[in-house]
């Protein structure tokens, strides 16, 4: 068999050798060549990332690339079910070890996050740049600066007096307080500086200087008019006079652009992108499995059944005006009737497309049934929602956490002992 492959190197070719000739189901997986060619792709990608010469103080291009990657994800998900289509050890009866599904399942994840990965290159890339480029203290210090200089400036016309409340945060702190130890300064702390003493004439020009460099480091070049900066209105406040006099408005824009850069990766950011990531990779591979476990007519009325079951279920609740909780019961139900119709198929003596459809649909709710128990505990507990435990969060919350970790779990587990089996049942037996 011809294993020649462009940028393929020698020691790759011979592994791809040897797993077709003693294990067929792992090379029938081509994770070996997703991986591979997925790396290159990556580091490929990344390295123009970095190259590319775009200004962090301005707006993200992360929407435009995003989208471009996209695109060739698609076509290389496209190019990996090609090879799958190819051949199939579960479909020509080959020699089956116990657990077949479980390690086909974690390859074709690993194979999805590969290509789901591409997508989150340039953002990482950004991120990577922008906290190389400016650094917490450095941030911290210059905001710090930023606001103090501007209210020493404008001490009589911002009223700064002792005991009397006045917003004096020309630049906030955006996400920085949550990842430093310095803290930008509040308000209070800023008017108690002020306070503190008052400068002399040679000083306030010193601190004008120094707050026109920053402006200058953190300002740059026009990227698009900003008229409005020096046009006062009746209704601002004096913290916004004082922008627009000394023109902040771009700088204080560039600094929150930044600081997104630079913490669009940590906290509950990299929480909700790690979410992303592996929901995203779990529904592709999700489709694939059960594509490979079940004939074509099946796996698309699958689809079908799934998705008008979803419109079923949306309008019921927009008519009947149900509640979260009757909807989540609905769910609930419908993953019970699923397992319900999996097992009668160990009855059944002719292969119907109505088990194989109760297979798949059973198969694609399981990661998220301990979510759909929580939440229906969750909303009939709701008046209940703000007891607390140690952390000073909701008790709920750890809950959610568990069941995130349970889905996956439960879906390994029954993949190695139930799944496997009931789809090997099913496909063996003879066509209705």
């Amino acid at each position: 068999m011809n294993l020649n492959r462009p940028l393929m190197p020698g020691f790759l070719k011979r592994a791809e050798h040897k797993l077709l000739l003693n294990n067929p189901l792992i090379w029938s997986t081509r994770v070996h060549l997703v991986l591979y060619y997925g790396i290159l792709f990556n580091l490929l990608l990344a390295g123009i990332c970095f190259l590319e010469p775009s200004d962090l103080r301005f707006r993200s291009k992360s929407m435009y690339w995003v989208s471009f990657v996209i695109i060739i994800a698609i076509i290389g998900l496209t190019v990996w079910l090609i090879y799958l289509l190819r051949f199939n050890v579960f479909k020509k009866y080959g020699n089956i070890k116990p657990l077949h599904g479980l390690v086909t399942f974690l390859f074709y994840f690993i194979s999805a996050g590969m290509i789901v990965l591409s997508v989150f290159v340039y953002p990482i890339v950004e991120c990577v740049r922008a906290n190389r480029a400016f650094s917490d203290k450095e941030l911290v210090g210059d905001i710090n600066t930023i606001n103090l200089s501007l209210a020493q400036l404008n001490r009589d016309s911002l009223n700064i007096r002792k005991y009397y409340y006045s917003d004096l945060e020309f630049v906030s702190s955006y996400w920085i307080d949550e990842h430093m130890r310095k803290k930008v300064l509040g308000s209070d702390e800023i008017r108690d500086e002020i306070l503190r003493y008052t400068p002399t004439a040679a000083e306030l020009a010193d601190l004008e200087k120094e707050y026109y460099a920053l402006r200058n480091k953190y300002a740059g070049a026009d990227e698009f008019p900003y008229n409005n900066e020096v046009e006062m209105y009746a209704w601002d406040s004096p913290v916004e006079r004082v922008r627009k006099r000394y023109k902040a408005t771009k700088m204080i824009d560039n600094i929150g652009r930044i600081t997104e850069k630079k913490y669009s990766f940590s906290g509950r950011e990299l929480s909700w992108k790690i979410r992303a990531f592996y929901y995203f990779t779990l529904g592709i591979t999700l489709l694939v499995f059960c594509f490979r476990q079940t004939t074509v007519r099946t796996f698309f009325l699958s689809l079908l059944s799934g998705v008008l079951l979803g419109i079923l279920t949306v309008l019921i609740m927009a008519f009947g005006r149900a509640e979260l909780s009757t909807v989540t019961g609905w769910m609930i139900c419908y993953a019970l009737v699923f397992f319900a119709g999996s097992l009668f198929t160990i009855r059944c003596n002719k292969r119907k497309a109505l088990n194989g459809i109760f297979i798949n649909l059973f198969v694609f709710i399981i990661p998220v049934f301990p979510l759909l128990v929580v939440s229906l505990i969750y909303e009939l507990t709701k008046y209940n929602r703000y007891k607390y435990v140690g952390t000073g969060k909701s008790y709920m919350e750890e809950y959610f956490r568990y069941a995130e970790i349970g889905g996956p779990v439960l879906l390994l587990i029954l993949l190695a002992t139930f799944i496997h089996k009931i789809y090997r049942h099913w496909y063996s037996l003879p066509e209705n």
